[in-house]
């Protein structure tokens, strides 16, 4: 079993609320980020069922609004850091492309994917905030790895 937890960090679910504000974009009539939000929920739910694969590659298949498909390659193993963190990724021109920073926990007989940052990316394939916001989720999985139970009692 698979679960998905967003990280709470400074009294906030950083990754939750930027998803919350792209889908309230889309609720206000911005088409490109109803689609991504669209997007975001579809890949989530799908990584919830299937979780992180061993062979760490997880692909999504969905449909534009024009009936066009598309796929996604949904999971990218960060490499060259000191802690073993995936980005989930939804790329889209516009807004931008979606990218949250998570790791795995495996508790009692479930895995955990604990959420940390996301970024919103656009035109930079490697921008600042992305490199700034796997900084901040490297530092966060420190602090949880310290002390697991403080962010596992928390209601989801």
């Amino acid at each position: 079993m698979t679960t998905i937890i967003y990280l709470e960090d400074n009294g906030e679910r950083q990754v939750l609320k930027q998803i919350a504000d792209i889908a309230r974009l889309g609720i206000s009539g911005d088409q490109d980020a109803k689609e991504l939000a669209k997007y975001i929920r579809q890949g989530l739910q799908l990584l919830g069922k299937f979780g992180v694969p061993s062979d760490k590659r997880l692909m999504m298949v969905s449909e534009e609004v024009d009936g066009d498909k598309r796929t996604f390659h949904l999971l990218k193993e960060l490499k060259h850091i000191p802690y073993p963190l995936f980005e989930f990724r939804i790329n889209r021109t516009t807004p931008g492309a979606f990218r949250a920073i998570f790791f795995e926990y495996k508790y009692e007989e479930e895995q955990l994917l604990i959420f940390a940052k996301s970024v919103l990316k656009q035109g930079d394939p490697n921008p600042p905030e992305l490199q700034q916001a796997i900084k901040e989720s490297l530092a966060l999985y420190e602090r949880f790895h310290e002390n697991p139970e403080l962010y596992l009692g928390e209601d989801d």
